[in-house]
């Protein structure tokens, strides 16, 4: 069980939950962030402006989280499909991604091609040849052959659509495994690279991306400048952009590490089986078709998001440097900042930034 929002609050900021607990009083009671910071630091303990700030973003995601935490329970035990197991897991989610991969294999979804099959009798042939990988494929199929059954979409009219009825089962089965999506994004972020290539007959249209019309680097490392230039050629229609390993982009290519991944998790390997080369196939087109495409999508977004935040973050520093300047140049300059319960404040600057020195002024000397 997770500690409570007060608590993971002040872990992740350093600080006492005692200060956690004041600040989320104040702020539910309408205050904002600025006022808290300069008119209640008694109540806070000191905190500043940006610890307020992160406060206040932490508070915002982990009360959405414990809402989706209660809906996702709340749909699982409707389904008549929520174990001991499965909601200790669910209560120890820390994240929202996390919450959302375990949720995933119950989540309502469109018809898929798996319910269609499953709809066909197909699961327990699927279940077969996952459990027993010595069966023969086409032998054990052909024990679900249907052609005269009602309605028409439990109609499974040779081997080869009971087959592919079976791996389409699996293959939703693979992609809704919370760990493997866990290990998938880690070891993509780690190891992917982002390709970005010129979107064909553009190059004069888009002579201002030259410099990324066929260029690749590791997702990992790459600067937020970079990312924000190939994501603008992408808006632009100028560039293409995708997510790739090495293996992916050697000459001639060779199949991606993830695919051994998805046949890994699942104990699924050549081993001379005659229903080896069927899982393997499984296990890829598991990758190629489920999950390539998802991740890519989720670690494009996760890069975006990140490099707009590491841009905010140079044009604060670069903000502050030019607050800070001189503000007459080379002239000694005195700032007064007027309070009635907390003195008047008197801060000096030249062309250097000198350290603040405060004077508090007594009532009766500022009225003189």
């Amino acid at each position: 069980m997770l500690p409570t929002i007060e608590q993971r609050i002040a872990t992740q900021l350093g600080v006492k939950p005692a200060q956690v607990i004041a600040t989320v009083q104040l702020l539910d009671e309408g205050a904002t962030v600025p006022f808290i910071a300069r008119y209640r630091k008694e109540a806070t303990g000191e905190l500043d402006d940006v610890q307020l700030r992160l406060l206040d973003e932490r508070l915002s995601y982990l009360r959405e989280l414990e809402e989706r935490r209660a809906a996702v329970l709340a749909s699982v035990e409707e389904q008549g499909k929520l174990t001991a197991e499965l909601k200790a897991e669910i209560d120890g989610a820390e994240t929202k991604q996390r919450l959302e991969d375990l949720y995933l294999p119950y989540k309502p979804k469109r018809r898929t091609k798996a319910q269609i099959a499953r709809e066909a009798g197909l699961e327990p042939l699927a279940d077969a040849l996952f459990g027993d990988p010595t069966l023969v494929p086409e032998i054990e199929a052909a024990k679900y052959l249907r052609t005269e059954t009602e309605p028409p979409e439990r109609h499974v009219p040779d081997v080869k659509a009971a087959l592919d009825g079976a791996r389409q089962i699996l293959m939703e089965r693979f992609s809704e495994d919370a760990g493997l999506l866990d290990k998938l994004r880690h070891y993509l972020f780690d190891h992917a690279l982002i390709v970005s290539r010129v979107v064909e007959g553009k190059e004069t249209e888009g002579a201002k991306f030259r410099d990324w019309f066929d260029f690749r680097e590791p997702i990992k490392s790459a600067p937020s400048h970079r990312v924000l230039a190939m994501l603008r050629g992408r808006n632009e229609d100028i560039l293409r952009l995708s997510l790739k390993t090495e293996s992916e982009l050697e000459d001639p290519p060779r199949s991606s590490p993830c695919e051994a991944m998805v046949a890994g998790q699942f104990g699924i390997a050549d081993r001379g089986r005659a229903a080896d080369k069927w899982l393997l196939d499984s296990a890829r087109w598991t990758w190629m078709v489920k999950l390539s495409l998802h991740l890519e999508l989720e670690l494009m977004n996760q890069l975006r998001e990140s490099a707009e935040e590491e841009a905010i973050r140079v044009f604060a520093r670069n903000l502050h440097d030019l607050l800070l300047a001189a503000p007459a140049g080379p002239r000694i300059t005195i700032g007064l900042d007027p309070g009635i319960r907390t003195g008047v404040k008197v801060g000096a600057a030249t062309g250097k930034a000198l350290s603040p020195r405060f004077t508090t002024w007594r009532k009766s000397t500022a009225r003189n």
